[in-house]
């Protein structure tokens, strides 16, 4: 089977955190949307499964079901994306360099918010229960907000309870520290962002 018809082989082009996250979604990886792609079994979403617009497959091809809503996406060109809002009109804002460039139209201007992509904890529990998520983190702004305009890094906590042995706890232990490292990063990161404006 060939990579195009969802075959095991890379393919060209493709990073290798696409590539990861096609292969999760082929394996049944909990943490990845998964859903099936119209006329491309072999090619499902490769969306984490927090809310998105559409589904995005390792090709970059969108598609949506029903219900799900398809929200038209702000143009990035230049540096600055262009955004029309409910209550500002048409709002033009700087696009910052680690943002993922995905901006919906039609909402208010406080709600305009900068993403990176995430970046997942995910622990091998065993084989019965498989792997689980238990936190995500990404850059996030909202240069509009009333509350908090200033660059942090947002951290999502799963719902997800798992039932540890006392060796598995200390594989989770390992796994937590071995995470740290990865938010320690982040957060220097965020300093020197946050330094840089």
């Amino acid at each position: 089977m060939s990579a195009e018809d969802g075959g095991q082989g890379p393919l060209e082009g493709v990073s290798a955190e696409a590539w990861a996250w096609h292969q999760g979604a082929l394996e049944g990886d909990p943490a990845v949307c998964g859903a099936r792609q119209p006329g491309r079994p072999g090619f499902p979403c490769i969306w984490n499964r927090g809310m998105h617009e559409e589904h995005w497959d390792v090709l970059g091809r969108t598609w949506a079901d029903e219900p799900l809503y398809v929200a038209p996406m702000a143009p990035v060109a230049g540096g600055r994306v262009t955004i029309e809002t409910r209550d500002h009109g048409t709002v033009v804002v700087d696009e910052p360099a680690w943002c993922n460039g995905r901006h919906a139209q039609g909402g208010y201007r406080s709600d305009i918010q900068h993403q990176a992509e995430d970046s997942y904890m995910v622990f091998n529990v065993g084989q019965e229960q498989g792997p689980a998520t238990l936190l995500s983190a990404y850059l996030m702004q909202r240069p509009f907000s009333p509350t908090r305009p200033d660059l942090v890094l947002a951290v999502d906590f799963e719902d997800q309870a798992v039932e540890l042995d006392p060796p598995g706890l200390d594989k989770l232990a390992a796994a937590l520290v071995e995470h740290a490292s990865v938010l320690r990063a982040a957060a220097r990161r965020l300093a020197a962002l946050r330094d840089a404006r």
